[in-house]
């Protein structure tokens, strides 16, 4: 039996630096609170609990005039979240993706402008809604598909910037298609290069496998992307969040069993999967 890992599978560096951060950080002596999931992965959240940071969904879970740092997470948040935290006088720990901070930054520019913002990802992503925050509420329409954009009342000028793990297939078609709909249509892809190298060498290794187990909490939309990507080969292809979700049976026969991970999934659970494969 082959076991090949695929290139670029595990953390990205933007998570990793996020993951680092966030440790460091654990070792102030006030409260620490994470809005939201630092990334999308349980292993890695439970870890930072344990270390005693504390997930919340809002501000107004942290007691009012307490001393304590909240950390944004990789995956950022809109202009509100901070403007609130300085009315809290809460320590702000900034660990958003310098993609993510990209997009934000090229949303609201061109929202500034007098672009209609067309964002390309999925809707109720956390990192999509930070980036309609800087776009403007009002200036913002998130695209998931071709068919989205049959519900558009498209402006005279119109602006396109994708979720930094969009499949840069779904974004190029949603692009060609926005060129016969707009008169003045400005590009930026801004999917992430390392999200981009991931999908490629994971498409790659599918088509030479037999199987393709895709590694990545449920929650993790890179980790959609690959299950997705991988299936298209049409090699069958399972993701699990750990190695307690493989099944014995899907190996059987099977003699070069491909591997890749979410861009949130530690290498601590890639090695737990394959050293129960060998097992």
């Amino acid at each position: 039996m082959n076991i090949q890992i695929a290139h670029n599978a595990g953390f990205c560096s933007g998570v990793e630096k996020a993951y680092n951060i966030a440790l460091e950080t654990s070792k102030k002596n006030i409260p620490i609170y994470v809005l939201g999931y630092l990334v999308h992965n349980s292993f890695v959240i439970s870890k930072l609990e344990s270390q005693g940071l504390k997930t919340i969904k809002s501000l107004s879970e942290i007691p009012s005039g307490q001393k304590c740092a909240l950390i944004i997470s990789a995956h950022g948040v809109g202009p509100h979240i901070y403007e609130e935290a300085e009315k809290r006088h809460v320590e702000i720990v900034d660990t958003t993706c310098a993609w993510v901070k990209k997009a934000q930054r090229i949303a609201r520019d061109l929202g500034r402008s007098g672009y209609q913002i067309i964002i390309v990802g999925d809707k109720d992503h956390t990192e999509v809604k930070g980036i309609t925050g800087w776009a403007g509420e009002n200036n913002a329409v998130i695209v998931q598909s071709l068919s989205d954009l049959d519900k558009i009342a498209f402006s005279d000028k119109v602006a396109v910037v994708a979720q930094t793990t969009q499949s840069l297939e779904n974004f190029n078609a949603i692009v060609e298609e926005l060129k016969k709909r707009t008169k003045d249509l400005v590009v930026h892809n801004t999917i992430c290069g390392a999200t981009f190298r991931r999908q490629a060498s994971a498409v790659d290794l599918a088509k030479a496998s037999d199987i393709m187990l895709i590694l990545g909490d449920r929650r993790s939309a890179n980790t959609k992307r690959l299950k997705e990507l991988c299936e298209k080969t049409g090699t069958p292809t399972f993701q699990i969040q750990d190695a307690s979700e493989l099944d014995k049976k899907w190996l059987n026969g099977k003699n070069n069993i491909g591997i890749t991970a979410g861009a949130s999934t530690p290498q601590e659970i890639i090695a737990q999967v394959v050293n129960k494969i060998n097992a």
